[in-house]
């Protein structure tokens, strides 16, 4: 995000037009682009009711953007995804908002998840490396420039390395760390947590408490990046809803039972935002004198960070591409490199993201980890809700374009979907402006509210200023590198 956290997402090389995508293979990618490391600690601390909060957000959330995105992408399955959805739907300047708040909370999301690839390494090379602030900037930096340059030889190069690098690297981790605290408990030793029936219902005494739990958004975020591979499927009507099923069971088995790992092996007091699934390794690892063996799962687990990293690198970055071509950003942006990638946008957001890394010198680690996951979130849901918004606009304006899937139910099934969607995320957008009470993070509201309102303005006033200054000439400039001369080889997945 995505996670997104991660939340965070996997996309890898678009099939041959005349290649098939089986079910099951859809449903590993739907689950693999939502499952991640960096979201399992933070979800942890909630201890046994963040199985009830799991069930809420997958039904009324990642479910309905799955079908969403998939009615969308089959329908409209042009270069551009979000942007081209929105555009199509409510026009260029609500098409811009959208892919800039996708744009600007992967921004956000990136320092915390460079945030762990540098733990992984310091628990590579020497774990009193963990707080040393040059290490992290250094890490984070040389990670995300290394990212960045491989992308610039487009999806052909970085695809297939990203999609080995998700499988192994999150996959994995995730599930040796379920059955490592599944042996824990077997064996007979003492859980972290309490373990009893009754704590599983929530016991929510504040607006602060729900404010921590809307961080799941996060968690549950970027399906949306897999819809240009729904068109690929035999049967869609009937394939797409059942591994949008599959993935939900079984991205809620590795989520929940994978945060529970953390929560049951590390006392919820000493948990660390950005190294929590390796504190799960150590706590195993160490009593059973092979230590040496959490220096192998960091190297895994940053193979996982970079993957995660690989995909959003270039995601984004070109439906802003997109946008340039329109004449919505000045034509230097319409640029792309030999590989078809976006390379002037790619640059950007590579210098504004070690901006954001240098600020590892400065702050508390822990204190900003949240506060970025938090904000991500509520970005994120502005370009959700136009995209809710959109599906149900593109069915009533243009009912005769042709979808190989529908979400069924009719207008009235669409409703309830998208309609529930939409006014989930507005409530998850309303909620979170209070100041969240958890144990990771502690605010008064004096200070978060203001913060957080300051941002989420700030980002939304940027693209309708940059949107009503706009220059028609700046459209489809001639001398740029076409899409055709270019992108011959690759595709986006979202």
């Amino acid at each position: 995000m995505p996670t997104i956290g991660y939340r965070r997402c996997m996309s890898g090389p678009a099939p041959a037009p005349g290649k098939r995508i089986s079910l099951f293979v859809l449903a590993m990618m739907n689950a693999a682009v939502v499952v991640g490391l960096e979201g399992l600690p933070e979800v942890g601390a909630f201890g046994l009711p963040l199985i009830i909060y799991y069930g809420f957000f997958t039904l009324c959330f990642f479910l309905p953007v799955g079908l969403v995105a998939a009615e969308l992408g089959v329908g409209w399955p042009r270069d551009g995804g979000v942007y081209r959805w929105i555009r199509e739907a409510l026009g260029e300047r609500w098409a811009f908002l959208g892919i800039w708040c996708q744009w600007l909370q992967i921004l956000v999301w990136y320092p915390t998840v460079l945030a762990v690839c540098a733990v992984s390494l310091s628990y590579v090379i020497a774990p009193s490396l963990h707080d040393v602030g040059w290490f992290k900037v250094f890490t984070s930096l040389s990670i995300f420039w290394v990212a960045t340059l491989l992308n610039f030889r487009g999806l052909r190069v970085s695809g297939w390395l990203t999609t080995i690098l998700l499988y192994v690297g999150t996959l994995f981790p995730v599930g040796l760390a379920i059955a490592l605290a599944s042996w824990w408990l077997l064996d007979g030793r003492d859980s972290a947590i309490p373990l009893q029936w009754a704590d599983v219902v929530p016991r929510i005494d504040s607006i602060g408490q729900v404010v921590g739990i809307a961080a799941i958004f996060s968690f549950l975020s970027g399906l949306e990046v897999n819809a240009v591979h729904f068109r690929h499927v035999d049967n869609p009507q009937r394939s797409i809803p059942m591994s949008l099923l599959i993935s939900g069971i079984l991205v809620l088995a590795m989520s929940i039972l994978g945060a529970l790992s953390v929560a049951i092996l590390v006392p919820i007091a000493e948990i660390d935002l950005a190294a929590g699934t390796l504190q799960v390794f150590q706590a195993v690892f160490t009593p059973l004198g092979v230590a040496w063996l959490v220096p192998v799962l960091a190297i895994f687990a940053l193979a996982g960070m970079i993957g995660h990293i690989m995909v959003w690198v270039i995601g984004p970055t070109e439906s802003l591409r997109v946008a340039a071509e329109d004449g919505l950003i000045p034509p230097a942006f319409q640029r792309t490199t030999e590989g078809g990638a976006p390379r002037n946008v790619m640059i950007l957001q590579a210098v504004i993201v070690s901006v954001f890394c240098l600020l590892m010198f400065f702050v508390d680690l822990n204190r900003v980890f949240y506060f970025l996951t938090i904000a991500s979130a509520q970005i994120y849901l502005v370009m959700y809700l136009l995209m809710f918004l959109s599906v149900i606009v593109l069915r009533i304006r243009q009912p005769d374009v042709p979808r190989a899937f529908r979400i069924p139910g009719g207008l009235v099934g669409l409703l309830i979907v998208a309609g529930g969607g939409a006014l989930t995320a507005v409530a998850g957008i309303v909620i979170m402006f209070w100041p969240p009470e958890t144990q990771a993070m502690k605010m008064s509201g004096a200070v978060f509210t203001p913060a957080l309102f300051g941002v989420f303005v700030t980002i939304l006033v940027v693209p309708l200023v940059l949107y009503r200054f706009r220059n028609p000439a700046w459209r489809d400039r001639p001398g740029l590198p076409g899409v055709l001369e270019t992108r011959t080889s690759w595709r986006r997945g979202d």
